[in-house]
């Protein structure tokens, strides 16, 4: 059984979560790696906490989390991804409740919010299938919004 952890983005790991792709299909759903990272820096307002999925000692994926709302108790979940040459193992459905763990573990939430692009069915069918719900009325630009309860 291969071993699953969630790691912070460090110098030791940079170049290999930079490296991951997504599918070419994919390419217009969600920004590159290394753009990702550069907002990590350029957007410190949003207090983004960049995330290597790592299977056996190898990053596989990345997420970032942040734009925390201690007040009304939620969270971004943005930029999942698994690598292409990766995809279709069961790799997104081990890692998203893994990563769901540690934002409950590390901020104190109720939900966990995420978007995606209406027209991408592939998210909208996986995010669904692991418990977020579509946040009626609300959107992030023209993206869909979808919350995930994590506590009452």
């Amino acid at each position: 059984m291969s071993a699953l952890t969630i790691t912070p983005v460090t110098p030791d790991n940079v170049r290999a979560v930079i490296a991951l792709q997504v599918a070419p299909d994919q390419l217009a759903f969600i920004e590159p790696n290394a753009q990702s990272l550069a907002e990590v820096r350029t957007d410190p307002q949003f207090d983004w906490h960049p995330f290597a999925l790592v299977r056996d000692g190898v990053a596989v994926g990345f997420a970032m989390v942040g734009a925390y709302n201690a007040a009304q108790g939620y969270i971004w979940l943005d930029r999942f991804m698994i690598d292409a040459a990766l995809q279709h193992q069961g790799l997104g459905g081990q890692f998203l409740p893994l990563i769901c763990a540690q934002i409950t573990h590390q901020w104190a939430v109720r939900d966990i919010v995420l978007s995606y692009a209406p027209t991408n069915r592939v998210a909208a069918q996986f995010y669904a299938k692991h418990g977020f719900e579509v946040v009626q009325g609300m959107t992030d630009g023209d993206d869909t919004m979808a919350v995930l309860h994590v506590r009452a």
